[in-house]
């Protein structure tokens, strides 16, 4: 059987799960009342229930449809988070119980970093040392055509969007959350990141693009520019279009989606320019019909 393994940073279930969850992330720790106060805020400000839980488990559902039959296969699909329930090591336990003889470890993620799917994939390992089952870690899928097309799907939607007197003057911002800056540490991420911008926007065909961070804060020594100064300074310029879109993962999560949404349509009412921000793949149908074919190259590749 083969055990594919859709990984996450975390899923609350519901908005009582919030502080055992970002307990869980500070290691344990109470979440000062003051924080916890701002970060249930943020998680009650879409509205809706939490991106990341929804997503993965309706693309994990997806798959399990998809797989068998593109595999020919017996194919079972697990989620598995860092932060909440179920944790890797259940969902490797449970794989194993399940009679695995190959465990697939497929990050939501389609840019590569160390402490993410880096460790997604390490653990993976580690867990199934010694136990005579095969391992494929699904990486380097960051410029795949499929993962290009989703994503050049959203973003000319987007921009079509925009009034017909601006849309051909549009500057697409592609995002992802910065990192302390470590010349010896920021590759993959940052080479990914551009890799995938520049695919995309060659696919839709604009040139007016690029790639730029969120969530540093201000913070000195973080990757820049920040998404808001970008738009700001571009504005300064005579532009008066904008789109944003996420690649740092395939479903939204609360953060990302309000900083390069409500945060970003701020600055653009501040600065009396149009803005939209392109849609996340989510769970839709061409992403999961995109991961089954990863997962597909992947496994024959290695058989």
């Amino acid at each position: 059987m083969i055990a594919v393994i859709h990984f996450a940073y975390g899923a609350p279930a519901s908005i009582d799960d919030i502080p055992t969850y970002f307990s869980h992330i500070i290691g344990g720790r109470e979440v000062p009342p003051p924080m916890l106060e701002k970060i249930v805020a943020q998680f009650k400000q879409p509205a809706q229930a939490d991106f990341i839980a929804s997503a993965t488990q309706r693309i994990a559902q997806g798959l399990q449809h998809v797989l068998p039959t593109t595999l020919q296969q017996d194919v079972k699909v697990y989620n598995a988070y860092k932060h909440t329930a179920p944790f890797l090591e259940d969902a490797v336990t449970t794989a194993i119980k399940d009679g695995a003889t190959t465990v697939v470890t497929l990050p939501i993620n389609p840019i590569f970093s160390p402490s993410g799917a880096g460790a997604f994939h390490d653990e993976t390992a580690a867990l199934l040392e010694g136990k005579n089952i095969e391992h494929i870690a699904i990486k380097g899928w960051n410029t795949h055509p499929a993962i290009v097309d989703i994503y050049a799907d959203r973003v000319s939607r987007a921009i079509h969007w925009l009034p017909a007197a601006v849309r051909d003057n549009a500057y697409v911002y592609f995002t992802v959350h910065s990192q302390p800056i470590k010349p010896e540490g920021n590759e993959p991420y940052v080479g990914e990141f551009q890799a995938l911008a520049d695919a995309i926007a060659q696919k839709v065909g604009v040139d007016n693009y690029a790639a730029v961070y969120r969530s540093s804060g201000g913070k000195a020594n973080w990757l820049a520019p920040d998404v808001k100064d970008a738009i700001r300074a571009q504005a300064s310029e005579g532009t008066q279009a904008f789109v944003t879109c996420e690649l740092l993962s395939l479903a939204a999560d609360v953060e990302s989606f309000i900083e390069i949404g409500p945060d970003c349509e701020a600055v653009a009412k501040e600065l009396n320019v149009e803005f939209v921000r392109a849609e996340f793949p989510g769970d839709s149908f061409d992403t999961v019909m995109a991961l089954a074919q990863i997962v597909k190259e992947h496994v024959f590749v290695t058989a």
